[in-house]
């Protein structure tokens, strides 16, 4: 495979959008928000597709950041929601669907680190473990409305503003097992340049300069 971080790229409107509006919800800007979910409507997504970029954002900052977020999106476009095209309610049958997916879904991203990420993540809680799985990559992640690749680089934006370092190097070798390049991931931190502080953004680079 030739290098090619040194290399700028130019990222697709749908993964461009994805970083933008996934960094502007942690930033808790309205403003910012609002002008970023109108270009990504104009360039890249659809509304239902923008609900899914903003449901996902609830594993990685909680409810009220996805909560926010959907209050943004529905003032700007008052009768899309709800938009979401698909509604997985809690049923014995949708759990072992979500079972299922969430495993499948997490060995692709972890790759051969799949079994060592469950023994750390159990020896700090077995629950939590649990609700990774099946709730994270089962229920949330593994959705089909939007690629695996636009899901992660949406996730690199969100812990690259929130410097959150062992979670960002898991999430960009995650990326390049889904089809993202470095030079991608590397286009994607420099366009959180504008939504957190450069400390934060170097970091997020010294991060991306130890992939393989």
């Amino acid at each position: 495979m030739n290098d090619v971080r040194g290399i700028p790229s130019e990222l697709s409107p749908r993964r461009k959008h994805a970083v933008l509006v996934s960094a502007s919800l942690v930033t808790r800007s309205e403003t910012a928000l609002s002008s970023d979910l109108k270009l990504a409507l104009e360039e890249a997504f659809s509304a239902s597709e923008l609900v899914e970029l903003i449901l996902q954002s609830l594993l990685f900052d909680g409810y009220p950041c996805a909560l926010e977020g959907l209050i943004t999106l529905r003032e700007i476009v008052p009768s899309i929601l709800p938009a979401e095209k698909i509604i997985e309610s809690y049923s014995n049958e949708n759990l072992e669907l979500w079972i299922d997916r969430g495993e499948a879904l997490c060995r692709r991203i972890y790759g051969d680190n799949f079994d060592r990420l469950l023994q750390n993540v159990d020896a700090l809680s077995p629950t939590l473990k649990e609700w990774m799985l099946v709730e994270g990559y089962g229920r949330v992640l593994s959705r089909p409305e939007l690629t695996i690749a636009v899901r992660e680089m949406g996730i690199v934006a969100i812990l690259t503003v929130k410097n959150l370092s062992r979670q960002l190097y898991s999430h960009l070798r995650g990326a390049t097992r889904v089809g993202v390049t470095t030079a991608e991931l590397k286009t994607a931190i420099h366009l959180c340049e504008r939504y957190t502080e450069p400390a934060r953004i170097e970091s997020a680079l010294n991060v991306w300069r130890k992939l393989p």
